[in-house]
């Protein structure tokens, strides 16, 4: 069993990249659930999804809490909302883009430093690789793709069971067809960031 917790920013294509998950996973033969819980995700609300794959059969949807082998974070905030499904198992790839909410552009609240960020998920455990996506997708063509430069570092990464011919698949399929080669190059440039880390 891999269990894979999705979470950013409404707009962001958390949704996508865990149907390109699920769907990779599938054509790998494997048995996947993907679970969605988002609030207000067209406002730019906390998105949440989880992607569970293995061999067998999947029982339940959703990821219990400290058991993600991976927590997959296209915000960096965000990646402390769902740090309670991160453990001593997990691996956090975490995108260094911040969205910065009203209340913070207001200075009613304030947003947290990156060493913060993965202070917290160091303590809970984790091991944190971060990822620069928003650079990554400007030089794939589009700032749309982040989620795809992230769906490849998870790749690299070897976690995620599903073969890498499945993944491309699932973006050409589900991506809109003008679209296709700019997130297989976000895709590409992720997978590539995550082999150059330390």
């Amino acid at each position: 069993m891999v269990d894979v917790v999705v979470c950013g920013v409404g707009g962001q294509g958390v949704l996508l990249l865990a149907e390109v998950l699920g769907t990779a996973a599938l054509k790998s033969g494997l048995d996947v659930r993907v679970s969605e819980i988002h609030g207000m995700a067209q406002r730019g609300g906390s998105v949440i999804c989880h992607v569970r794959a293995r061999g067998g059969h999947v029982h339940a949807p959703t990821v219990m809490d400290g058991s993600a082998d991976v927590l997959l974070a296209l915000e960096l905030a965000e990646a402390l909302r769902a740090i309670r499904f991160v453990g001593p198992k997990t691996l956090a790839l975490v995108s260094t883009r911040a969205i910065r909410p009203v209340m913070v552009s207001l200075g009613m609240a304030s947003y947290p430093a990156r060493e913060a960020v993965e202070g917290a998920l160091r303590r809970v455990g984790a091991r944190v690789i971060f990822v620069d996506a928003l650079k990554l997708a400007l030089e794939a063509g589009s700032p749309l793709a982040q989620n795809m430069v992230m769906a490849g570092a998870l790749h690299a990464t070897g976690l995620f069971p599903a073969k890498r011919e499945a993944l491309l698949e699932a973006i050409r399929e589900l991506v809109p067809p003008r679209y296709v080669d700019v997130n297989v190059r976000a895709f590409e440039l992720g997978e590539e960031a995550v082999r150059r880390s330390p």
